[in-house]
């Protein structure tokens, strides 16, 4: 084949949760990609940015909490307190 760059392939083998597997068989249905070209991509751009992003300004996809620390954000949540002054500062700021 000439001018096509031909990879040595491999399988690899992942259990992933339902959420995100509805949301790849959504995506290659609407898109008419092939799953291994979405995952293969995904993964590349993932670990691509892996080694060029600081570690600082990665976001977590998931955020792991103990239960104590899960319960004092939902009671955060729960809270009818009024906006602190830095709050609404910083939401002011936003604006402009």
């Amino acid at each position: 084949m000439k001018g096509i760059a031909v990879r040595e392939t491999t399988q690899v083998s992942a259990v992933i949760s339902r959420s995100t597997k509805d949301l790849l068989d959504r995506y290659v249905e609407e898109s008419g990609m092939k799953k291994t070209r979405v995952i293969e991509d995904a993964l590349s751009y993932h670990l691509r940015a892996l080694d060029e992003i600081p570690a600082e300004f990665m976001i977590p996809p998931r955020v792991v909490l103990t239960r104590e620390s899960a319960e004092r954000v939902l009671g955060e949540l729960e809270s009818t307190a009024e906006p602190t002054p830095a709050l609404r500062a910083l939401m002011k700021a936003d604006d402009q």
